[in-house]
């Protein structure tokens, strides 16, 4: 049987591997919520809410702190693609141009 992470097109940067605390902010509007970055591809990440999941609309933008990267993570438009717990996966509307390995440098 065929799991979700057979299904992905994109090879993900899995964070904890690298010891790597990333905050992310989605802005919802006028608010900023403030999220940790769990995992990273050209195609979406998946984050986890910090206390409750407040109610999110499906497209948002996402920017990811405290990394060097010229801009290329900054303000990107995703949607959400699912929720489970406190964890949300977003898909971006534009897909990173990328390579694994430049994402890795990035945020890593």
């Amino acid at each position: 049987m065929e799991t979700h992470e057979d299904r992905r097109k994109c090879v993900r940067v899995q964070l904890c591997a690298y010891g790597v605390d990333t905050v992310c902010t989605i802005m919802h509007g006028q608010e900023q919520i403030h999220l940790d970055l769990v995992d990273l591809s050209s195609g979406g990440a998946r984050l986890k809410v910090r206390g409750s999941i407040p109610k999110l609309a499906d497209n948002l933008v996402l920017s990811v702190q405290g990394v060097k990267d010229e801009g290329l993570l900054q303000n990107l438009s995703v949607q959400i693609r699912w929720r489970s717990g406190q964890e949300i996966g977003v898909q971006f509307d534009t897909p990173l141009d990328l390579p694994l390995t430049k994402l890795q440098q990035l945020i890593g």
